[in-house]
């Protein structure tokens, strides 16, 4: 996979987990909507684009490009979560805390 690719398919697996609609997430990207859906289908932008999306996010660049295994390991985290007894026996309000928390970290972890 090039870095477009990894670069494109990165954004959709945080937009995902943060449950954002395109709108929302390119408002938090601070780019236009349609700059972010060009973005989703084939990974070109410009640098400077990049850039101010990395930052608005709080990821590293290297991390939105470099990584093209971030959508596989965020798929198995929220499948351990999911799948752990005690973690299905809380309420709605307290998994989503408990995923709002987890997601936090792997962003530190991504930096």
């Amino acid at each position: 996979m090039d870095k477009q690719e990894t670069f494109a398919q990165n954004l959709e697996t945080i937009r995902r987990i943060n449950g954002q609609s395109v709108a929302e997430f390119a408002r938090a990207a601070d780019i236009p909507k349609s700059t972010l859906q060009s973005i989703r289908l084939n990974g070109h932008t410009t640098l400077d684009t990049a850039i101010r999306i990395s930052d608005a996010l709080g990821i590293p660049l290297d991390s939105l490009v470099g990584d093209d295994h971030m959508p596989g390991k965020i798929d198995l985290i929220q499948h351990i979560l999911k799948s752990i007894d005690w973690f299905q026996k809380l309420s709605a309000a307290d998994q989503e805390e408990v995923l709002f928390h987890f997601r936090k970290i792997l962003e530190i972890a991504f930096k």
